[in-house]
């Protein structure tokens, strides 16, 4: 995708390939067990970097094409075959360690950040309701009231 006077934002240089790589690497080994899943966080994360500034719907096929041909020519047919067309990677799916009591009285348990697939949009649409709730509850006066969309 070249920039033109109506996409002028179509602009990508090494940057852009430092932000895929750094969502890649941000996925441990506990999470990313499978080739399938490499190839679903690799879409994943040139999608989120590069396919987001798209304006047309033409566009983005075309960048989905471009993706599944080098994924055929590289690892063939069956990493495409075998793998899920969409998954959708979070790091905020898991809650905060329960506190034991032995820790100091000024210690805050926090979630850990650790970035893996959405089980599904339901679970996803679930947990953003969670934390809407408890923006809601604590900041007083400037509730939001959200609407999720698949």
């Amino acid at each position: 995708m070249l920039p033109s006077p109506a996409k002028f934002h179509y602009i990508f240089n090494l940057r852009d390939l430092s932000r895929i790589w750094q969502g890649i690497l941000t996925v441990g080994s506990e999470v990313c067990k499978t080739p399938q899943l490499l190839a679903s966080l690799f879409r994943h994360e040139c999608t989120r970097v590069i396919a987001d500034r798209f304006i047309d719907q033409k566009d983005r096929e075309t960048f989905d094409g471009i993706l599944e041909r080098i994924t055929v020519q590289d690892h063939g047919p069956g990493l495409v075959e075998q793998g899920p067309t969409e998954t959708y990677f979070v790091d905020f799916l898991r809650d905060a360690p329960e506190m034991t009591g032995d820790e100091p009285e000024d210690a805050e348990a926090e979630a850990p950040k650790i970035y893996e697939p959405i089980p599904s949009f339901k679970a996803l649409s679930e947990r953003l309701s969670v934390f809407q709730q408890q923006y809601n509850e604590t900041v007083r006066g400037a509730a939001m009231d959200l609407v999720f969309f698949e």
